[in-house]
């Protein structure tokens, strides 16, 4: 049976991985194994069956995909809740699945392999990190028709809203790690005057983010000096004073200034207002000595290329030593 897209578990692990699985299963199964084998570094993953809760065996992992290979999974939602007992367990278990090529994976959101797993001498036991699969799912994101190589498969309007919509579960969850550390930069042609008149940023409804601590603007071949501070955001709100106003997710205070940008740009004329947009909310905090100028060159010339096309993201910690040139942000 067709597991239901969004998990009925209450307890955090197993809806967790039930939503992974009903994902997996709801896209094309070309997408599905291109996550996986990126997960486990493996090639040539056959799948068939996605189960939730094993049943039928002495050590019941969190899910199972079967077909000639089998991969179990074990997923934990803290950090450094990995017990290597179970993991044992889950391994004398898998020993008598009948598949070809066995994986049991631990899916955590350590940022690095917890010790438990490096303490067990099995090849058939890997370990993902949260960071991992959503990198690899904004990966599959950004393929397009044109630009996609012959052997990769391209997402469909419908996959690309069901795996935008597994990041954001993962990130609602706070399952991805260096937030406090994280810098959202946003390619800024009109990002970047928008905040200096309106002190927000607005893109599209929806847009995929990594939870970030502060947003930076390129534009003009710099990274701009001042990174305000991120304070919240709402997907997608009618920037109109009445919608703003309805708005059931706005706080307060959120709603307070959201009024105030959405009144100036009525009184400016913007071709903003009334649109339907992504909002985050900005306070000043950091404000650089200089800007960052790119120095990013192709590697076929000495080309500039683009450090930013549509957003990416860097460490805040670098960006206060403040840097000259963008290619240290890269390091």
């Amino acid at each position: 049976m067709t597991n239901p897209l969004f998990s009925t578990y209450t307890q955090g692990e197993n809806r967790v991985t039930s939503t992974l699985l009903a994902v997996l299963e709801h896209v094309n199964s070309r997408l599905g194994e291109d996550i996986l084998e990126a997960l486990v570094d493996e090639s040539d993953l056959s799948l068939v069956a996605f189960d939730n809760q094993v049943t039928g065996v002495e050590s019941v992992p969190d899910a199972a995909i079967r077909g000639s290979t089998a991969l179990w999974f074990e997923t934990k939602t803290r950090r450094n809740a990995v017990r290597r007992g179970q993991l044992e367990g889950h391994l004398t278990a898998l020993d008598r699945d009948p598949a070809d090529l066995q994986r049991l994976i631990v899916l955590t959101p350590d940022e690095r392999v917890p010790d438990e797993v490096r303490a067990i001498d099995d090849d058939r036991l890997v370990w993902a990190s949260f960071d991992t699969l959503v990198g690899t799912v904004e990966s599959v994101l950004e393929r397009d028709v044109g630009s996609a190589e012959a052997s990769m498969y391209v997402p469909t309007e419908r996959e690309a809203f069901l795996l935008r919509e597994l990041t954001r579960f993962v990130y609602d969850e706070e399952l991805v790690s260096g937030r406090e550390d994280r810098v959202l930069v946003v390619g800024a042609r009109r990002a970047w005057d928008e905040y200096r008149d309106y002190d927000h940023y607005f893109c599209q409804p929806n847009r995929s983010f990594k939870p970030v601590s502060h947003l930076a603007f390129y534009k003009d071949g710099e990274i701009k000096p001042d990174v305000p501070r991120v304070t919240g955001g709402v997907e997608s709100v009618t920037l109109t004073e009445e919608a703003v106003r309805d708005h059931p997710e706005l706080s307060h205070d959120h709603e307070r200034s959201l009024l105030d940008a959405v009144e100036r740009m009525r009184n400016d004329g913007s071709e903003r207002y009334g649109d339907t947009q992504k909002v985050l909310f900005l306070e000043p905090d950091l404000e650089l000595d200089r800007a960052v100028r790119n120095d990013k060159t192709a590697s076929d010339s000495n080309r500039t290329v683009a450090f930013v096309q549509g957003h990416r993201y860097v460490s805040l910690s670098t960006l206060r030593d403040g840097p000259q040139y963008t290619t240290i942000l890269e390091d």
